[in-house]
């Protein structure tokens, strides 16, 4: 279950600041790089974790880039996921699926278990 975007707040895993409009576009523009690589080269079954952690990441710069236009630093993935779901970015079926994304790709750094 998805915890309440202020559960964050109160919790200090999010911080209110002044928007970054150059923090966002960074951002982007290295979820953009990550596309790239992705997209121009052919990918391996031995590739895949380290592909899928690219694509989550890829997600998360761009999750992390709104929040920085709205104000926001986030330091949980959780808190991430939680202003998607709150702010009304995407359905509930795709917060689901994010967040086993989440976790999906925590074993695969944390714990080193394949995609």
């Amino acid at each position: 279950m998805i915890k309440p975007f202020e559960y964050f707040i109160k919790e200090n895993l999010v911080r209110k600041e002044i928007p970054n409009r150059s923090l966002a576009k960074s951002l982007v523009e290295k979820a953009e790089v990550r596309i790239y690589r992705i997209l121009k080269s052919e990918i391996e079954e031995k590739e895949a974790s380290i592909v899928f952690e690219d694509i989550y990441e890829i997600l998360r710069e761009s999750a992390q880039a709104i929040m920085e236009l709205k104000g926001y630093k986030p330091y949980s993935h959780e808190a991430l996921i939680s202003f998607l779901w709150e702010g009304k970015y995407f359905s509930e079926s795709v917060i689901i699926i994010l967040d086993n994304y989440r976790t999906l790709r925590n074993k695969s750094v944390y714990r080193a278990e394949g995609v």
